[in-house]
């Protein structure tokens, strides 16, 4: 699932699906276009920090990204009375003023006033108790579609008596190590059109002024990841896979680390992410099932505006962990690189067709004025491999060879292309 402000995903469907504690959708022969509703994504933690609520609008098929709400006015108040304010920091996305921790146990609710005066209001959600993190592990496996890869599994128990529901999300690091690494690069790379400079096109090379070689990328999850001991014989939950990684997968290459969240929420919350799941497989989007509207907690207090979303409230926990592919698979080939690095190029420096013209003591392009080197360059694509070694000589066709230097793809000789070249500050070795 493609996000954008987390699930608000399906706002570039025909609906953003939200549901309740208890999930009903409604037949309908007939698909439900929803225009210019509120949508709320309102996600609230045990984290002590600041925290965010996003608020946008529906938007059409023809609009590439949804409207933000601003100058609302952003409220959440406990049931002791106490209010937390929000302000808008940036076009519809709100910020606690002061750095918040919501407490397990007590309620709270969401009060939204726009600046047309509308009013929504959720119901009161209670912060349920923290569940930490006890373990994550890796571990080599082969999955259900016969896939060999690594596994990453969490593991926590808590001592409810009621069944418990988590949400998770990932955010995965991951050096990279240029395989065509060259501790050289481009310097000058000359289009003067008319040589004024008298020496013509100019491409030079000169050593690296910054590292290129061992980058470091991260990414987040973008799928909805639920979980529960609902159906299990105890309230621990053991081994649940989180991230599955073909050993094919370049990221695992090297060195690999994981932040792994876990969001114990309420089965009212499990409900909604569940629907919104289901609602987002490829199959339910075209299968014509799923086509009504489903309602969350929170309500239209003064109005009979449409409002999509949900107040969810979470304790969180948090733990990372670090894996080299040498500890799952020792002294076996590595993943192949994000792109292909086999291939070598020679592209010319004076294409073909090229002509030059002295013109009142100018020297004056009268044919093709295009270097296919120099644009390679220039568009970020080339990256420099070796000298050429055949360069001006001629082929057995007797054609010159135009190529002063061999070029590989950018992002095999330069890890920038895919990463940063400064480690993470929370980095292992």
């Amino acid at each position: 699932m493609k996000i954008y402000n987390k699930h608000l995903f399906l706002l570039s469907l025909f609906i953003l699906v939200v549901a309740s504690a208890c999930v009903e959708s409604f037949d309908t022969d007939t698909e439900i276009e929803i225009t210019d509703a509120l949508v709320v994504d309102a996600r609230l933690t045990t984290q002590n920090s600041q925290q965010s609520i996003l608020l946008s609008r529906t938007f059409a098929f023809d609009s590439s990204t949804p409207k933000p709400e601003t100058e609302a006015n952003v409220i959440v108040r406990d049931d002791s009375g106490t209010v937390i304010t929000f302000s808008e920091v940036v076009p519809g996305k709100y910020i606690s003023i002061s750095i918040i921790q919501l407490v397990p146990g007590r309620k709270y609710q969401l009060e939204i006033t726009t600046k047309e005066g509308l009013k929504y209001i959720s119901d009161y959600e209670e912060v349920p108790s923290n569940v930490e993190i006890e373990e994550v592990t890796a571990s080599r496996v082969i999955n259900n579609s016969d896939i060999e890869g690594v596994s990453i599994l969490v593991n926590s128990s808590n001592n409810n008596s009621s069944p418990s529901y988590f949400r998770y999300e990932f955010e995965e690091t991951y050096k990279l190590v240029a395989p065509e690494f060259n501790p050289f690069d481009w310097d000058e790379v000359d289009y003067d059109f008319f040589c004024e400079d008298d020496d013509g096109w100019e491409v030079t090379t000169a050593a690296r002024d910054e590292p290129a070689r061992i980058c470091y990328a991260t990414s987040n999850s973008n799928d909805i990841i639920l979980s529960s001991t609902e159906n299990l014989s105890s309230n621990n939950l053991e081994n649940f896979e989180v991230r599955f990684l073909s050993r094919e997968n370049y990221r695992i290459s090297h060195r690999y680390s994981i932040l792994v969240k876990q969001y114990h929420h309420s089965v009212n919350a499990a409900s909604f992410y569940k629907s919104l799941e289901d609602f987002s497989s490829e199959e339910s989007i075209f299968s014509n099932t799923q086509t009504g509207l489903l309602e969350g907690n929170i309500n239209s207090e003064n109005s009979d505006a449409l409002v999509l979303g949900f107040f969810e409230l979470s304790s969180y926990s948090e733990k990372r962990m670090f894996f080299n592919y040498e500890d799952l698979f020792p002294n076996e080939p590595l993943p192949p690189y994000i792109i292909n690095c086999f291939i070598t190029g020679k592209p010319a420096l004076y294409p073909e067709g090229f002509h030059a013209t002295v013109i009142n003591g100018k020297v004056v392009l009268d044919g093709n004025d295009s270097s296919p080197l120099i644009e390679g360059i220039l568009s970020g694509a080339f990256g420099y491999h070796a000298e050429n070694d055949t360069y001006l000589q001629l082929d057995e066709n007797g054609d010159e060879d135009r190529a002063p230097f061999l070029i590989k793809a950018r992002g095999c000789v330069d890890c920038r292309v895919f990463g940063e070249n400064v480690m993470p500050e929370y980095w292992e070795e």
